[in-house]
């Protein structure tokens, strides 16, 4: 006889279990407070502007990503490979040239850092082609593991790329200005975006769980519905009802997974917050599918005119801009709106005039820290027998490590190992 599975979430972590688990013909229920599904990949449309809740992308360099998702139906929009540094008042263009081969050359030869540096990054680069994705990510969980600038100092980079370069993207991707990150994880990423591509998709990024939770039957899925607690056999709602369970996945952050637990979520991982600010432009401010650096200190961490890559962000006759900030430096929306748009107009001065506000989407809880070594030092609070986690509070935050996770605790459920 099949066993119940009451999944709580139903982010990427949380529909992946569930999609394996239907497609088993398991059993389960999956529940999510919020009113529709996702967590932290959703997109809302605002008068016709599709606006991220956060700056996300895609790799289709990610294995889970090619085991669970139709990418083709996705309607992929795909980035250019690399990057427009910005470095008072000049721009420089970096492209990886094993997407643009016609740039090999420039590449060598670009002023956008220097000499000495463009080598170290081939070579930082090619060593991460050459390891696996599970050698690379080891090091998160060893001793000698350190963090991201550490490994750039100690292999000669200077301060001039590390500015220019490594701190604008590494840094949003990890949402961590300072790089105190793993250099594990600076490793896997740079494999990932070298030997895949950024996309995404037409209707924002919203749409990767909507595809997910398209494959299971809507009586399945409980939205607007919290879980406060657990216990070995149930689930209590914040409604008072208790849901029999023989299995519990805890598919949230880990904040989120101690509350049920009854337990302190001050106690989790600090957490990395980010905010988005979004203008709309009659205007483009510049060509091509290209992530805009501009070289720190700076509030806004790195910009993208979103329509560049996808033009369906936008309704006709204007684009989508965003503009990510790591540390909001206290400001409210309407100061936080106005710094931002002064940086922007300094990059792009013909923006003067021509940037429309648009909301300002704050995620407080967007990523965990990954300190060097973080792998190592994971702990699964204590549960009642039965309740399994998923999720980035298992390991590492990204979209393939969630799915991946969700995958792996309902193969374990499905094999009676869980």
């Amino acid at each position: 006889m099949s066993r119940s599975t009451v999944i709580i979430g139903a982010g990427l972590a949380g529909l992946v279990c569930a999609k394996v688990l239907h497609a088993a013909s398991a059993p389960f229920v999956l529940l999510d407070a919020a009113d529709t599904v996702g967590g932290r990949v959703r997109t809302d449309v605002v008068d016709g502007f599709h606006l991220d809740r956060g700056f996300q992308v895609l790799l289709d360099s990610y294995p889970a990503a090619s085991r669970h998702l139709d990418l083709p139906a996705l309607a992929p929009r795909y980035f250019d490979s690399g990057a427009l540094l910005w470095d008072a008042g000049n721009f420089h263009r970096l492209l990886n040239p094993l997407r643009h081969p016609e740039w090999t050359l420039p590449a060598l030869l670009t002023a956008a850092l220097p000499p000495a540096d463009r080598l170290r990054l081939a070579l930082l680069g090619a060593s991460a082609l050459v390891h696996p994705d599970a050698a690379l990510l080891a090091r998160c969980a060893s001793p000698s593991d350190e963090s991201s600038r550490a490994l750039l100092l100690r292999l000669g980079f200077t301060e001039t790329t590390i500015r220019r370069f490594f701190e604008p993207f590494f840094g949003g991707v990890f949402l961590d200005d300072g790089l105190e990150t793993s250099a594990g994880l600076l490793n896997y990423y740079l494999r990932k975006f070298t030997t895949g591509r950024a996309l995404l998709p037409a209707a924002g990024m919203g749409a990767i769980p909507a595809q997910l939770a398209a494959h299971l039957p809507a009586d399945r899925i409980r939205l607007r519905t919290r879980a406060v607690a657990v216990d070995s056999g149930h689930v209590l709602l914040e409604s008072a009802e208790r849901l029999p369970a023989d299995r519990i996945v805890l598919a949230t952050d880990e904040p989120s997974a101690r509350r049920i637990l009854g337990l302190d979520p001050a106690a989790s991982r600090p957490a990395r917050s980010t905010a988005v600010v979004y203008f709309a432009s009659p205007r483009p401010l510049y060509a091509g599918g290209l992530l805009v650096l501009p070289a720190g200190p700076r509030l806004v961490r790195h910009c993208l005119q979103v329509t560049n890559v996808a033009p369906e962000a936008a309704p006709a006759g204007w684009h989508l801009l965003s503009a990510t900030v790591l540390d909001s430096r206290g400001l409210d929306d309407t100061d936080l709106r106005a710094a931002a748009a002064r940086e922007i107009e300094e990059i792009f001065p013909e923006a003067r005039g021509h940037l429309t506000p648009l909301p300002v989407v704050r995620v407080p809880y967007a990523l965990p820290a990954q300190p060097p070594g973080f792998a190592a030092r994971l702990v699964r609070p204590n549960a009642p027998a039965g309740v399994l986690f998923a999720g980035d509070q298992t390991g590492s935050a990204s979209i393939q490590f969630a799915m991946e996770s969700g995958e792996r605790v309902a193969r374990a459920i499905l094999a009676g190992l869980a």
